[in-house]
């Protein structure tokens, strides 16, 4: 998700986290000093974000909801992986196919249970 910084609304956290993530992305001349750690101030959730430019925009990109205590190792992985190893075309491409099988699939299931249903009705059942 992608947000307009506004003091109202948001808080930047500071702390051993933000610091840690300082130090993830120090070698990453693209990302550095774009993490940093926000609270969404009417949800009570704290997320991971990166700065996208100089006019306040930044984008989600881990949501560790309303304690900073869920992250642990596995959301420090799904942080890298997030960060690294972004998800490519071709993967994309796949989970939308997926998806919109899934979809069509649970179209024609319930069709299918319509119909039958009808059929019930029709004949007095």
């Amino acid at each position: 998700m992608t947000s307009y910084y506004r003091q109202q609304e948001h808080t930047i956290v500071g702390g051993d986290l933000s610091a840690w993530l300082e130090r993830l992305v120090e070698n990453d001349p693209k990302r550095k000093g774009h993490l940093f750690l926000v609270r969404y101030n009417k949800l009570g959730v704290f997320v991971i974000a990166e700065w996208l430019d100089k006019y306040n925009i930044f984008v989600d990109v881990l949501n560790l909801g309303k304690s900073l205590a869920n992250f642990g190792f596995k959301a420090a992985q799904e942080l890298r992986r997030r960060l690294f190893a972004p998800v490519t075309a071709e993967e994309t491409m796949r989970i939308i196919n997926q998806n919109d099988s899934d979809f069509y699939h649970r179209l024609q299931d319930e069709d299918s249970e319509e119909t039958e249903r009808r059929e019930r009705v029709t004949i007095g059942e």
